[in-house]
């Protein structure tokens, strides 16, 4: 057994000791005992819900307690008047609880993360008035006279009774929330919470991702309603307050964003840190309060900062030996083909004009690179090919269909993927989850499948985690798979960046400058990689300033200059354009000595 799948079955024994532990505590303590560990379990709850938002997804919800209001008026107002039983009104409960969040998440999750709070913050607000001043829900007074579960003839009417019931429900909503942080969704919410832009650039859909963790987070925070109107048998609206989404944040917040024990710990805080101090009387809440302002300076991070997810070594052979993967298997190339067509492409960035008229064409099999000055319009040319920014002007055409206008995501569908020219890894993830958060579009189970774990969503998922070994190994990483992205040296960073992007299975990359920053060692290792791209069946389009890179690994070169093409051709060609050597060096002096014009040629294309 590995030592990574040692601690992981340790934790999770140790978990279910306590997690027992706690479901027997009706039978060792008291009414009031057991009273406190019930509040516990809700917020326990209501945090696991709030931590997909918060934590998993880094999306900050200003006003949850409206999804757990929702669950709450729900469950009563379907017993008092319709004369459901308890776990009659639990599914509306919760889809209600859900459909409110597809309805405040789809047009707000668009909006930066301050601006979302606002909005949620005011979502919060409205559901707690409205409970307030209408008529059927009781108003201020709220509703009374909720019946208590039953369950097979037994009411489920005790303290100690609910509790147990408490106890069935944050165990469900333990293993779902579990399940789902473990998951490939789980794995993109954190590649969001990481970079966003990066997320979407690497095929995340990134706003149907977020959607995704609302309406789960909304999903849990109705259940939570329901057992707090089945705890009480009576709601009104002071239970639902900003306050109290408030209180759940400091919970998500106080035990480490994206832990579940963190959040296990902060409820067992929140909730029962002010009764322990009940003999201060009035400054109990004086005293919990600067007990949390001193926990969060002494741990900023939470109590219990979430765990870095790591992969499973590879299989030892008999020998001791890492299995070595065997190589991505080579793809025909249709050579010649016009996979991109770019006509007159221009981009204005208000009076600007950073690309003016750019028309080219990438044909499949070859490697083709874009140079230039700094301030050419490269890395423009490149966000607009891949949906980053908007065409201003002109047409782009990837197998005769158009391109241009499509989500970033969507062109990585579509078979074109890239690196950036600043690395964009996500920093927290491992270099193997790094790779497979390139492959995510890659996967077809749906994610009720992977959360049960049927057959075919285990298959899918063991073959993609193969699929990514083999990248890194193809990039020489495969010793670095269970390794934090961001502590890798500079030169292995650059080659994961380039391993996700292959790891979507693209016909065409496109590099941005990836031999900055790279000693000479390095950079002849990328060259050898690009040629082992192209040769695997990818097309290459580059954009690099070293010329001795450029000149060794292109089919054609073009050249910016002022936002427009001012050469193109073979690399002999270019190295001899006196245009090229112009937008380089500057006005060329015709009365230098021919011997030094020469030798500052040769320095150019050998820099």
């Amino acid at each position: 057994m590995s030592t990574v799948t040692a601690s992981a079955y340790k934790r999770g024994s140790i978990g279910v000791a306590l997690f027992a532990a706690a479901a027997a505590l009706p039978v060792i303590a008291s009414n009031y005992i057991v009273d406190v560990g019930l509040t516990i379990l809700t917020y326990s709850i209501l945090g696991l819900g709030l931590n997909i938002v918060v934590g998993y997804a880094g999306l900050l919800d200003l006003g949850y307690a409206a999804f757990f209001a929702i669950g709450a008026y729900t469950t009563a107002l379907m017993e008092t008047l319709l004369h459901f039983s308890f776990w009659e009104t639990l599914p509306f409960s919760i889809v209600f609880a859900g459909a409110s969040g597809i309805v405040i998440g789809y047009p707000t999750l668009r909006l930066r993360s301050d601006y979302l709070a606002i909005v949620t913050l005011g979502f919060g607000e409205i559901v707690r008035i409205i409970a307030t001043n209408l008529d059927i829900t009781g108003g201020p007074n709220g509703i009374f006279g909720i019946e208590p579960p039953k369950l097979f003839g037994y009411e489920i009417a005790s303290p100690r009774a609910v509790y147990e019931l408490g106890i069935v429900f944050a165990g469900c909503v333990l293993v779902f929330a579990i399940r789902l942080g473990q998951s490939r969704l789980g794995r993109a919410w954190t590649s969001i919470r990481e970079d966003e832009a990066a997320a979407e650039a690497v095929g995340v859909p990134t706003l149907r991702t977020k959607l995704l963790a609302y309406v789960m987070g909304a999903l849990i925070g109705g259940l939570g309603g329901s057992l707090f109107a089945a705890r009480f048998g009576t709601i009104d609206p002071t239970g639902f307050t900003y306050l109290q989404s408030v209180t759940i944040l400091i919970i998500v917040v106080l035990g480490g964003r994206g832990s579940i024990p963190g959040v296990l710990i902060g409820a067992a805080i929140v909730a029962g840190l002010p009764e322990m101090l009940r003999f201060l009387s009035l400054w109990r809440i004086f005293g919990f309060a600067i007990g949390l302002v001193i926990l969060m300076l002494l741990r900023p991070q939470g109590l219990w900062p979430a765990a870095l997810r790591r992969v499973a070594p590879p299989k030892q052979t008999a020998l001791g030996e890492a299995t070595p993967a065997p190589a991505p298997a080579p793809r025909e190339i249709a050579a010649g083909e016009t996979l991109l067509d770019v006509s007159d492409m221009t981009k204005r960035f208000g009076g600007v004009l950073a690309v003016g008229g750019v028309s080219f064409t990438v044909k499949g099999g070859e490697i083709l690179s874009v140079i230039g000055p700094n301030g050419a319009g490269k890395t423009t040319v490149f966000n607009c090919l891949t949906g980053v920014i908007r065409l201003t002007s002109g047409q782009v055409r990837w197998l005769g269909a158009p391109l241009a206008g499509g989500a970033p995501h969507r062109i990585v569908h579509r078979g074109i993927a890239r690196t950036f020219q600043g690395i964009r890894l996500f920093g927290n993830m491992t270099a193997f989850e790094n790779v497979l958060v390139g492959m995510d579009h890659r996967f077809k189970a749906p994610i009720v499948a992977e959360l049960v774990a049927l057959p075919f969503a285990r298959t899918e998922a063991a073959s993609h985690a193969a699929d990514g070994l083999r990248w890194l190994d193809f990039v020489g990483l495969r010793a670095r798979a269970g390794e934090r992205a961001a502590d890798l040296p500079y030169g292995d960073q650059r080659r994961l960046e380039i391993a996700r992007a292959l790891a979507s299975n693209p016909r065409l990359l496109l590099l941005d400058e990836p031999a900055a920053g790279m000693n000479p060692t390095e950079k002849q290792s990328l060259m050898e990689l690009i040629h082992r791209i192209r040769d695997y069946g990818v097309t290459v389009l580059l954009i690099e300033h070293d010329m001795m890179l450029v000149m060794g690994v292109s089919d054609r070169i073009i050249v910016m200059d002022h936002g427009v093409i001012i050469a193109e051709g073979k690399p002999a060609e270019i190295q001899a354009d006196p245009r090229v050597i112009d937008a380089y060096l500057g006005t060329a002096e015709k009365d230098e000595a021919a011997e030094d014009g020469k030798a500052g040629e040769a320095s150019l294309w050998d820099s």
